[in-house]
């Protein structure tokens, strides 16, 4: 049994969550707003979090950003109404795990829930001590900071699941990536599931590298096949 955490106004589409969640054996609990929402997800404590992205007094997006910004990693996955990619980039960009775009099949929003919790249950990724160098960065994976240039200060803030791409490509920055590995090793998707938040994922990674001006590392692309992280002064730490 998992506890999923529900938060949506709307009566009907909630009332119909609900029932289909408790009958695929989840707890099920509610929130009608974003204030109620929030305070929630600090006191119960939640597997995963349905968020709904419109919401009175405090929007999803809002709520992304306060609890990324208290270090709750709680999985979320948010419901938009209006299927955009700046919408898209921004949920992501602010630590959401994955977004369903209303209407949506309840199937396939199972189908993410259970990627959240099987991804959720692998710390194999955290398990790793040793830093590894790319480049001008530095990735520590018992902190979960990447630092640019060596410099403490100079941190790179991203959110848990672009850590974990960065991290799973600058280990293996001599080989090519394939999405179907990125999608299963690092973001917990079975095969049957279809999502397009990888490219948005690597393309906030790729902002926030040059926002913070590291010239010398590149995710490439490989049409077809996957993505490649080459690094001109980088190698694994041993």
């Amino acid at each position: 049994m998992y506890r999923v955490l529900i938060v949506e106004d709307d009566p009907s589409i909630q009332k119909m969550l609900r029932a289909f969640f408790l009958a695929h054996g989840a707890e099920v609990l509610t929130a009608e707003d974003g204030r109620q929402g929030l305070k929630m997800i600090s006191s119960v404590h939640p597997d995963v979090v349905i968020l709904d992205v419109v919401l009175p007094y405090i929007d999803g997006f809002s709520i992304v950003d306060k609890l990324r910004k208290s270090s709750n990693d709680v999985p979320v996955i948010l419901l938009t109404e209006k299927n955009t990619v700046e919408e898209k980039v921004k949920g992501l960009g602010l630590g959401a795990d994955d977004y369903v775009t209303k209407p949506f099949s309840t199937k396939e929003l199972l189908a993410r829930v259970k990627c959240q919790l099987r991804r959720r249950g692998n710390t194999a990724l955290n398990q790793v001590a040793s830093p590894v160098i790319a480049g001008a960065i530095t990735i520590f994976p018992n902190t979960r900071e990447v630092h640019c240039n060596g410099n403490d200060a100079a941190l790179i803030p991203l959110t848990k699941t672009e850590f974990d791409l960065l991290f799973y490509l600058a280990q293996r920055q001599t080989q090519v990536c394939t999405h179907g590995e990125l999608l299963q090793d690092v973001m917990g998707y079975s095969t049957d599931v279809k999502t397009k938040s990888l490219v948005i994922h690597i393309a906030n990674i790729r902002r926030k590298l040059s926002d913070h001006c590291v010239s010398d590392v590149e995710i490439r692309a490989i049409t077809g096949v996957g993505y490649r992280l080459i690094a001109s002064a980088g190698e694994v730490s041993k």
